[in-house]
């Protein structure tokens, strides 16, 4: 991992200048955000992190943008148009956007760079950087996403060239991309870190160190890193190249790393964040109290998830007996009512739609007899007992101990279950990386449709964190990026969600909801539907 431009006292420097004045007020404010880790690498077509998410939110631009109602608008291309199937989108872009090429990133293109390189973003930069995203060799955890693109899977898995993609540059400001068949995804996916452009020209002098440090990286978004001091802070500055530069309003944001949850609330009352993530406790809190703002969005489902590449969890009988040896009603004893509807969100869309809009209600697996259903697995895994483990926040320990008088009665000796819990942060990165064998936590999701929340459980996802392999299920999924129109779009998307809960891969319980404080008279922030990204470019410190 190389090392980020820093040093400790400029660090120091910073840090006394945001606390001291608590930045500037108005169009010029310094605004601070929290994010839980060091993002490691800012390649905006392989990060999965959301901190660097929101930070290359803030630092790229795509095609499109989002507005405060959660509408598509215009950003990078200033206009597009479709053929009368929607399968061709011809997108045309501004003619005034710049790239913004720091000191150290000049070093990086050659001595004489200012003359030399060509600065302008063009119809090239969003193709290569679509075209990155689908190579298999870039990884991208979100590339399925992208599929409907003509040829895009044959390219990911290697069988077609790419030059095979939908992807035509027909003149430098003039993009056009061919589906296989309509997507009424298509443009919230654009809205994706993965999808921002990317020089080629830069790429390929980086030799590999594309998104490493902040030489690594050139920007065509509102700010751009000026910045990035390893396991402290990412701070960002309003930057000049920008097409917009007088409708940028902060001077800066600084993203200060803390996975503290508890201090959020205080920095925030103490004019130390200008905005901060908060958990329900805190969002009530702070609601109470005058001059500051809570942000709600319905973006999370609280479920109780199984690890499938687990040794006994892996068969489908032996999930079936302990899901349908579950006590509900011992479950909302201790957390309240079990009121999620299904594992997608209500916020989120099936096209441009919330498919809460669409949703029936989602059948949970029960059976009348776990027992038999569980030595059936048992026998299938040539077993006589399993022992697990159930990982849990600290605040749900009592209920997961509830429940597993509930399991032990049913199942008996044969299933032998312990609970361990953690603190959230912890929680999110063991199930992130299958560090598990049962978790109680909550399943929030980047990006904004029902796809992207199904297809992270497919057998080929590259961010699935239970492991499931399924072919019918994939074949379920697949079936949604050929949907023609929304109502087929979203039938397939229940069918698709049931079969996931039905095979016991996840059980939702409860709604949850992410919420977000705003600092005294701090306004114009913009949130994705889910409220994970936060766009600072329009936020002002009156």
């Amino acid at each position: 991992m190389l090392k980020k431009l820093t040093c400790l006292s400029l660090v120091v420097l910073l840090l006394l200048t945001l606390c001291s004045c608590g930045g500037n007020k108005g169009a010029d404010a310094q605004l601070v955000y929290p994010i839980d880790r060091d993002p490691r690498f800012l390649d905006p077509q392989i990060i999965y992190d959301i901190g660097a998410k929101n930070i290359i939110a803030n630092c790229f631009e795509g095609l499109v943008a989002i507005d405060s109602d959660g509408s598509i608008i215009p950003a990078a291309a200033e206009k597009w148009k479709t053929n009368t199937d929607e399968t061709v989108y011809t997108f045309y872009l501004r003619q005034d956007m710049k790239w913004k090429v720091t000191s150290a990133a000049g070093k990086v293109i050659g001595e004489n760079y200012k003359e030399e390189f060509d600065f302008r973003v063009t119809a090239h930069d969003f193709a290569f950087g679509l075209t990155r995203a689908l190579l298999p060799e870039t990884l991208c955890p979100g590339a399925d996403s992208l599929f409907s693109i003509k040829n895009a899977r044959k390219v990911y898995k290697g069988s077609l060239p790419a030059s095979a993609l939908g992807i035509k540059v027909i003149d430098d400001y003039t993009l056009r991309i061919t589906l296989s068949q309509a997507d009424p995804d298509f443009l919230y996916t654009l809205l994706e870190s993965y999808c921002m452009p990317c020089n080629e020209e830069f790429f390929e002098k980086t030799g590999g160190r594309y998104g490493l440090a902040t030489r690594y990286l050139i920007y065509n978004g509102p700010f751009y890193i000026n910045n990035w001091a390893d396991d402290s802070s990412v701070s960002v500055r309003k930057s000049d190249a920008y097409h917009s530069a007088d409708s940028v309003m902060p001077a800066s944001v600084y993203y200060s790393m803390n996975n503290e949850q508890p201090t959020r609330l205080k920095k925030l009352t103490d004019s130390t964040y200008s905005v901060t993530p908060l958990t329900a406790a805190q969002a009530e809190e702070l609601s109470e109290k005058k001059h500051y703002t809570v942000n709600t969005f319905p973006s999370s489902v609280t479920a109780l998830i199984f690890n499938c590449s687990d040794e006994g969890l892996k068969n489908e009988n032996i999930r079936k007996g302990i899901v349908s040896s579950f006590d509900y009603s011992a479950a909302e004893a201790a957390m309240g009512e079990c009121d999620a509807a299904g594992l997608i969100p209500d916020s989120f869309l099936t096209g441009t739609l919330k498919f809460s809009e669409y949703r029936k209600e989602t059948d949970r697996y029960s059976n009348p007899s776990p027992l038999t259903v569980f030595k059936k697995g048992l026998s299938e895994l040539d077993k006589t007992g399993i022992e697990v483990t159930v990982l849990c926040s600290e605040e749900n320990e009592n209920t997961v101990r509830t429940l597993m008088q509930s399991w032990q009665s049913v199942l008996g000796v044969s299933f032998t279950v312990y609970a361990e819990a953690t603190d959230e942060v912890t929680l999110r990165e063991r199930v992130r990386k299958g560090d598990y064998q049962i978790a109680l936590t909550d399943l929030s999701f980047t990006g904004n449709s029902a796809y992207r929340v199904l297809s992270t459980f497919t057998s080929s996802s590259k961010e699935s964190f239970t492991f499931f392999k399924d072919k019918k299920y994939d074949a379920l999924v697949s079936e949604m990026k050929k949907a023609d129109g929304i109502a087929v779009l979203s039938t397939a998307a229940r069918k698709a969600e049931q079969y996931l809960i039905s095979a016991c891969v996840a059980v939702p319980l409860y709604k949850t909801d992410n919420y977000y404080g705003l600092g005294k008279k701090v306004s114009g922030v913009v949130h994705n539907v889910s409220g994970e990204i936060v766009y600072f470019k329009y936020a002002v410190k009156k």
